[in-house]
């Protein structure tokens, strides 16, 4: 099946930073990589406090050191990956940092910018498109991810459904308008809007496609810096505390001063981000209609911003290289890894109404 992915992530590859080693995931493994542990084809490269592999309700996991390292890690290399290259890593391991959707258009990956080598690929400068992925980004079969071949089509309101055509017709919409619109707040604000009209269709009105096309005709509007939304509330309400998601006392402050100081070297980056956040989004087959993906887009930046701050502070006019990819890291790790897009989705039905 044909795989298509923004074009900034194509040329991922793995540099072997490692911070997926350390983060303490539970990492599930397959049978053939107990029988190479157990037969001594491959060792572990760090000292572990238990047995290497120890089992668990479900199945065997990667034992973790006293410093909670994957133990089959150590100084940039994996034990596993030197004996078998790709096909002896763990299932989580292969995959990582690629999100796979499939639905009824085809095969689309995105990546989480919790890697920070996937952060880095969003400070290019390069005009974005769709274009195929290739291998080592894309994956041989099997590939796991959410399989929605079989769902019905995402709706764009309650009770009603969209058709693919014109699911698509607004996902590239708002990928175009994130990417064009002169900031953030501004093209969300235009995305929102034009799902607005784009709720009020029924099929008497002829193609979704066409409807999509002339909702988002309306430029941008200017927008300033924006309250933090209900969205990022119902994030906060999923998570509960969490140290990624404190928000500063003065923070409406911090961010208008922040956004004035660095919108030159923040604008393309955050475009890129939400960009990579809409392509292939799961909650278009785990939401209520299409101002849910919004209300998640929106969420997405909102917790973005926070990490801006929170890692940057007062910028006066720039933003260093390892503050801002920090913050994209940790934002994808509120919204990837902590957030349940499912239980956004249901909890985004109040926004539905």
């Amino acid at each position: 099946m044909r795989t298509r992915c923004l074009s900034f992530h194509a040329q991922y590859r793995c540099r072997h930073a490692g911070e997926c080693c350390r983060t303490g995931w539970e990492i599930e493994v397959d049978p053939q990589i107990v029988e190479a542990v157990h037969s001594g084809r491959v060792v572990p490269l760090r000292s572990t406090p238990e047995p290497f592999l120890r089992t668990t309700s479900s199945a065997p996991t990667v034992a973790r050191t006293r410093t909670g390292e994957c133990g089959f890690h150590n100084h940039q290399r994996c034990s596993l990956q030197d004996a078998g290259s790709e096909p002896l890593l763990p299932s989580a391991c292969r995959h990582f940092p690629r999100i796979f959707l499939r639905d009824g258009r085809g095969c689309f990956l995105t990546l989480s910018h919790f890697c920070p080598t996937a952060a880095s690929l969003l400070l290019g400068v390069a005009p974005v498109h769709v274009v195929d992925a290739t291998r080592p980004l894309a994956l041989d079969e099997p590939v796991e991810g959410l399989d929605a071949r079989d769902a019905l089509p995402p709706l764009v309101r309650p009770g009603m459904l969209t058709d693919l055509e014109g699911y698509e017709a607004w996902e590239q919409a708002v990928i175009r308008v994130l990417l064009e619109a002169p900031d953030a707040e501004s093209a969300l604000a235009r995305v929102e809007g034009a799902t607005e009209v784009v709720r009020q269709w029924s099929p008497a009105g002829g193609r979704l496609a066409g409807a999509v096309a002339d909702a988002f005709l309306v430029g941008s509007p200017p927008a300033g810096p924006a309250p933090l939304s209900r969205p990022f509330t119902i994030v906060r309400e999923l998570t509960g505390p969490h140290p990624l998601l404190h928000v500063p006392a003065r923070f409406d402050q911090q961010w208008a001063s922040l956004r004035s100081a660095a919108a030159g070297v923040l604008r393309e980056p955050v475009a890129r981000y939400l960009a990579a956040s809409a392509f292939g989004n799961w909650i278009a087959y785990r939401a209520q209609g299409l101002r849910s993906i919004a209300a998640w887009l929106r969420a997405t930046h909102d917790v973005l911003r926070v990490q801006l701050v929170n890692h940057l502070g007062q910028a006066r006019g720039r933003a260093e290289t390892p503050a801002l990819i920090e913050s994209f890291r940790a934002a994808d790790y509120i919204m990837v890894h902590t957030v349940d897009s499912l239980a956004f989705g249901r909890a985004a039905g109040c926004l539905e109404r």
